[in-house]
């Protein structure tokens, strides 16, 4: 019985360790790139949808994305190419249109470094928390395929109106500047 175990044990650790080999991992990426080299790249449509309270008033809110054609395609270093995406926030307010707006890169165009303007895609709009009757989401533009990213919130006021302004809960080290040349 205890050569069992033992047998057991071995088999176990030499199919674990066949199994994590870092060969399988390099071919399937080099395949992978193989692949990628001839297709366009995009994120799949997204739609959500959420509601809360402010005091009394019952907010709704909307978020959808899709992959934008009309949006001018970005190419990566390596010559992959991505679809750049649009979303869509609508914001109402005890059934009244609070808030209805599209926005892509080209919002951020002035908080961008030139690589950011040049390489990334809007990837994501979320909502973060309300606060004496705002609205905070986050968003942010990313480097495609990467964890390279420069986040942003947008802020939704009481009345409809809206700011963009950096996220500075992360290490401001770690983002890339914006190019004002």
């Amino acid at each position: 019985m205890k050569n069992l175990s033992y047998i057991f044990i071995i088999s176990f650790l030499h199919y674990f360790i066949i199994s994590c080999s870092p060969q399988k991992a390099e071919k399937q990426d080099a395949t992978q790139t193989e692949l990628s080299a001839d297709e366009i790249h995009s994120l799949p449509d997204y739609a959500y949808t959420d509601s809360l309270m402010q005091g009394s008033h019952r907010v709704v809110y909307s978020i959808t994305s899709q992959p934008d054609d009309e949006l001018p395609e970005v190419v990566d270093e390596d010559g992959v190419k991505y679809k750049d995406n649009r979303f869509s926030l609508v914001i109402t307010k005890d059934g009244k249109t609070l808030f209805s707006r599209s926005f892509t890169k080209a919002d951020f165009r002035s908080l961008l470094s030139k690589d950011f303007q040049k390489y990334g895609i809007m990837d994501g709009l979320r909502f973060n928390h309300a606060e004496e009757g705002k609205l905070y989401f986050n968003t942010c533009v990313s480097l495609p395929d990467s964890d390279m990213s420069c986040p942003f919130f947008l802020t939704i006021g009481p009345d409809g109106s809206y700011t963009i302004t950096p996220d500075t809960t992360i290490d401001e080290d770690a983002l890339p500047t914006p190019d004002n040349t």
